[in-house]
């Protein structure tokens, strides 16, 4: 049976680098393909890594009730549909989904089941500071997105679990070793119900 795993955190705490490597090392998890109106950035895809699309299309998916979780962040749309985690988990797969901490919250209150990691950086001084190292934002933006990052850490208390990214590889071990746990968990239920019959 397949799984959804959940792997939330602020801006920059390294949560899209941590997914990218673990769907790279592990061929039995692959990750959901979220729908956004921001521009596409240097060196993104189009299918690959979002679905790009306007503001309008985007709006119509909403009427169509195609999202599971959308959120609106720095007057952008994000948002996952109930088809992408579907085609994935009928190929046997699990699906993760990289999302913020409302997509979480929204995520788990519509399937319970879900498993919720929350990514957390060593502190918001190092936070800040790898923000300004990518180079991607303006000092105001880098500044909202502090701000913005110090309330969202108080929702990692919802999560199933947390992984401080203080160093790249041990985050990812952290992370690999928590999937397959749960893996085996839910495992050992299946076994120990079918033996009950």
């Amino acid at each position: 049976m397949s799984n959804i795993f959940i792997i939330s955190a602020p801006s920059g705490c390294g949560k899209t680098s941590l997914v990218k490597e673990l769907c790279h090392a592990n061929i039995s998890v692959q990750q959901t393909i979220s729908y956004t109106t921001r521009k596409m950035r240097q060196g993104e895809e189009n299918l690959k890594d979002y679905h790009f699309v306007s503001t309008n299309d985007f709006l119509n998916k909403i009427k169509l009730g195609h999202f599971i979780e959308y959120q609106a962040v720095y007057n952008n749309y994000y948002g996952t549909t109930y088809e992408s985690i579907k085609e994935i988990n009928d190929t046997g797969k699990d699906a993760i989904l990289e999302i913020d901490y409302k997509g979480m919250l929204s995520i788990k209150r519509a399937l319970p089941n879900a498993v919720s990691i929350y990514i957390l950086p060593p502190s918001i001084k190092e936070l800040e500071k790898r923000l300004v190292n990518r180079g991607l934002d303006e000092k105001e933006v880098i500044r909202r997105r502090i701000s913005q990052a110090s309330h969202e850490l108080k929702f990692s208390k919802f999560s199933d679990f947390t992984i401080i990214n203080g160093e790249f590889n041990k985050a990812l071990s952290s992370l690999k070793s928590l999937i397959l746990l749960n893996k085996i968990e839910k495992h050992k239920k299946i076994v120990k119900l079918n033996m009950q019959f």
